[in-house]
């Protein structure tokens, strides 16, 4: 923008509108914005607050499984926790290393430092795109959804870089039950998981 760009400024206790100019000396302003996480369902048919995640910390994005939540924070860390009654099995998709029912928010410390811009969660399996445009993926690969051809197993229990997307970074991805789409930031969209129903 140029520096003689007209503002409209408001003047004193009249709220007059002056004509003035950008190249006047800028005032600091702070601000301060949190954000709080509500969930419901299970049994809860009011939304509970969410204190669980550490504090000082706010949501960026949340998003919500059939077995599990995650939410990104503003911070671009990544936490998990299970979205479950009675005994349904975990294949990993909480990405801390382990098959336990986390019950509460617990940050994923294997993607520590790296920049986590958005995640989405599968029926048993999460995807998150960093800042970078890097793709991790962890949990069920049983329909391939990890997207490593089951080189790891069916299960992969911490987060896995998909080296497919080392040179063609991610701007997007969604994830449904059994599969996963992402939008690359050449406008080029990318695909895999079950492919029934021709999904």
């Amino acid at each position: 923008r140029e520096m003689e760009e007209k503002v409209t400024l408001l003047n004193g206790p009249n709220k007059r509108p002056r004509s003035s100019t950008m190249n006047e000396a800028p005032i600091a302003v702070v601000t301060s914005r949190t954000s709080e996480v509500y969930v419901w369902g299970g049994g809860k048919s009011t939304p509970q607050k969410l204190d669980a995640i550490k504090s000082g910390c706010s949501a960026r994005q949340v998003c919500a499984g059939n077995t599990h939540f995650a939410v990104v924070t503003v911070e671009k860390e990544l936490y998990t926790w299970v979205n479950m009654q009675g005994g349904t099995k975990l294949h990993g998709q909480l990405g801390h290393g382990d098959r336990a029912s986390y019950r509460q928010p617990k940050h994923v410390e294997k993607l520590q430092g790296k920049a986590i811009r958005q995640v989405s969660c599968g029926d048993d399996f999460t995807v998150c795109v960093t800042d970078e445009g890097q793709v991790y993926a962890f949990g069920s690969d049983y329909y391939g959804c990890v997207g490593v051809d089951k080189a790891y197993g069916s299960e992969v229990l911490e987060p896995l870089q998909l080296d497919f997307f080392l040179t063609n970074p991610v701007e997007q991805v969604s994830c449904g039950d059994n599969h996963v789409a992402v939008l690359t930031r050449n406008r080029e969209v990318y695909t895999w998981g079950c492919g029934e129903y021709g999904r």
